[in-house]
């Protein structure tokens, strides 16, 4: 099983949140808490001080977009070496540009295989994490 993540999931899709939720129970050292917008993201990281071990995150937002909120939560010392998985189904240069810039754990592309997901998320952490 290896290390144990906490995960913050932000997505404004209730669907895809209940699915990611679900995917990660197929392992046992994940935690996951979803939030629906940038905002909501912001507000648990910075305000109550709760640092997840990864940020899994949509690209498009409500309210701001994926790499807006990742650039401002590692304005905060506290977050700046924070891993990020985005979650995209943007398939255009200037996104998978934009995105790459800010130095993620990895991009996965909608739809993905829940069954998949949790290894995929435990993959790009730990290699996210020698690297840094």
């Amino acid at each position: 099983m290896g290390q144990s993540y906490r995960i913050l999931h932000v997505d404004n899709d209730s669907d895809m949140r209940l699915v990611v939720e679900m995917a990660t129970l197929l392992d046992t050292g994940m935690t996951i808490r979803s939030v629906s917008s940038g905002a909501a993201a912001i507000d648990l990281c910075l305000a109550h001080h709760a640092r997840p071990d990864i940020l899994m995150l949509d690209y498009r937002l409500p309210d701001m977009s994926g790499p807006e909120l990742l650039r401002r939560l590692r304005r905060d010392p506290a977050f700046a070496d924070m891993p990020a998985i985005f979650l995209t189904d943007s398939s255009g240069h200037e996104a998978e540009a934009e995105m790459q810039a800010l130095d993620p754990a990895g991009v996965l592309s909608k739809p993905f295989n829940p069954l998949s997901l949790a290894i995929d998320i435990r993959l790009m952490a730990d290699r996210w994490t020698a690297m840094h």
